[in-house]
């Protein structure tokens, strides 16, 4: 199991879950929901927002490192 920050540019994704209990209500609402299945898009320099793309609704995210790292996902293929 790894989370949403270990993938790398290309690699898809199912979302298993969330580090905490606590999961942020935003994380749902924005459609990381377990079972997703995404798509590692780009990252931005310096350690910056994460873009992943929801491969059911096709929507785009940008997600800050440290959010990503709760999102725990299997890598696919």
């Amino acid at each position: 199991m790894a989370s949403l920050a270990d993938l790398r540019k290309g690699e898809k994704a199912k979302i298993l879950g969330f580090s905490t209990e606590d999961i942020p209500a935003k994380f749902l609402e924005l459609g990381l929901i377990p079972g997703e299945n995404i798509e590692y898009k780009s990252s931005a320099p310096f350690n910056g927002p994460i873009c992943i793309s929801l491969c059911k609704s096709k929507c785009v995210l940008a997600l800050r490192k440290s959010e990503a790292c709760e999102v725990l996902v299997k890598k696919e293929g």
